[in-house]
């Protein structure tokens, strides 16, 4: 038992690098919870309830039955506990691993398939946000995600190259995205006002996570619209949603971002709007 205890602690450390002085803690306690129990059931096991050691009272069970039989329920309790005991422990860290973070996990991937690369070789981008409501959290996703702040944490993985994270605002986000993907097309974004060079202008109409009958409900939609020489040429609407069970010890929220964030971001054919 005290291998598997000592085994489940070492692990605790990587299940939550970032509760720091909770670890050190919870480590203190279960440590100190380990040492009491195994010294009791050692010293059970030695006396076989006839020779105590000084640690322990003698019990008179001819004078005091009642008092007898109860510890011998206690002795057969602590027992079948500290068996389970690093069962129990490592429940109680997976749960404590999820505590809220100040940050989402928002993973995203360029497509496969690169798009047929336009006759343009410099855009503007602009990114707005024009939602009705700026909070991204309904009241009771609030609730269960108290410790977030409207930060996103960006993961990158193409295929065959290493992640790259980068912790963003909303809009920082979807700008971050976007010009990844211009740039995958040759297409490279420049900090310009001249009206001459094509500017692709992206409004977040809504973005919104929900959280109702232990499900977690996400809902996103965006504008994309081409200006050439200050006029509006054509304007393209991209929306969706997405679902998922809530289970507890499970970051389901961010995955169910991630779900349809990705396709909705990549759902935009940027060559055909530019050919327009």
């Amino acid at each position: 038992m005290k291998q598997r205890f000592g085994l489940i602690l070492s692990w605790y450390p990587t299940l939550n690098p970032v509760s720091g002085k909770r670890c050190k803690w919870l480590r203190f306690r279960f440590e100190m919870m380990r040492d009491v129990c195994n010294a009791f059931v050692k010293n059970v096991h030695k006396t076989g309830g006839k020779d105590h050691s000084p640690s322990v009272r003698p019990v008179n069970q001819e004078a005091n039955p009642i008092k007898g039989a109860m510890m011998k329920r206690l002795l057969s309790f602590v027992k079948n506990t500290t068996k389970h005991l690093p069962m129990f422990v490592l429940i109680l860290f997976a749960l404590s691993a999820c505590a809220s973070r100040s940050y989402m996990k928002v993973n995203y991937q360029l497509p496969n398939k690169i798009e047929d690369k336009p006759a343009i070789t410099e855009i503007r981008l602009s990114v707005v946000d024009q939602r009705t409501n700026p909070d991204p959290l309904s009241i009771t996703a609030r609730e269960k995600l108290k410790n977030f702040r409207e930060s996103y944490m960006l993961i990158m993985a193409p295929k065959g190259d290493t992640p790259v994270a980068g912790v963003y605002d909303l809009i920082s986000l979807f700008e971050t995205v976007f010009r990844k993907r211009l740039d995958q097309m040759g297409i490279r974004v420049v900090d310009s006002t001249s009206s001459q060079i094509p500017k692709l202008e992206v409004a977040v109409t809504l973005f919104q996570l929900d959280l109702r009958d232990y499900k977690w409900y996400f809902r996103m939609s965006y504008t994309a619209m081409l200006v050439k020489d200050g006029n509006g040429l054509i304007k393209e609407t991209i929306s969706g949603e997405s679902e998922r069970v809530d289970v507890p010890g499970m970051d389901d929220a961010g995955t169910t971002v991630s779900e349809v964030y990705a396709d909705l971001i990549n759902q935009l054919d940027i060559s055909i709007l530019l050919s327009k």
